[in-house]
């Protein structure tokens, strides 16, 4: 009786180990695929926000900050917060970014509305051109850091190429 005790306990210790290997691996795995689902929706986020932003360089298109709660970069810094909290200050230098954009979007669009001329003289889609270049490399920058960080993706959006350089 007691050798079938012995045997009956190591077997218990065994099956416990193993389910507590069973959920280990079961936790990070559940924890890789939500960071790669993260990572592919910010990802997407990131070039619908492109998208927006190539859009509003259009004389007469600028309609403002997205301030919706879908907006593409509240999106993005959401997911962040979840999944990427090592991505804050990347996320806070694209913050920086598209503050100095807006701010030039906004200042074009009063400039073309008080002095047209004054507008067409401006160089305005070469200063716009040049924040662009700034904006893509923090984006591209981004981007790469979270397809690093997610592995591999299933769907793999490219929010750096909406222009080329």
């Amino acid at each position: 009786m007691q050798g079938l005790l012995y045997h009956a306990s190591w077997i218990a210790v065994a099956l416990a180990l193993i389910a507590g290997a069973s959920a280990w691996l079961s936790h990070h795995w559940r924890l890789r695929e939500t960071r790669r689902h993260h990572a592919e929706e910010a990802l997407d986020a990131l070039a619908r926000y492109s998208e927006w932003l190539a859009g509003q360089r259009r004389p007469g298109q600028f309609s403002g900050e997205r301030t919706d709660a879908a907006a593409p970069l509240a999106r993005v810094r959401t997911l962040q917060q979840a999944s990427f909290p090592e991505l804050a200050p990347a996320l806070v230098h694209l913050y920086e970014v598209h503050a100095r954009l807006l701010d030039f979007l906004w200042r074009q669009q009063l400039l073309q509305l008080r002095d047209p001329e004054g507008w067409l003289e401006s160089d305005h889609d070469g200063r716009f051109m040049a924040l662009w270049r700034e904006h893509r490399e923090v984006v591209h920058a981004l981007a790469q850091t979270l397809r690093r960080r997610a592995g591999e993706l299933l769907v793999d959006a490219e929010p750096e190429s909406v222009y080329p350089a």
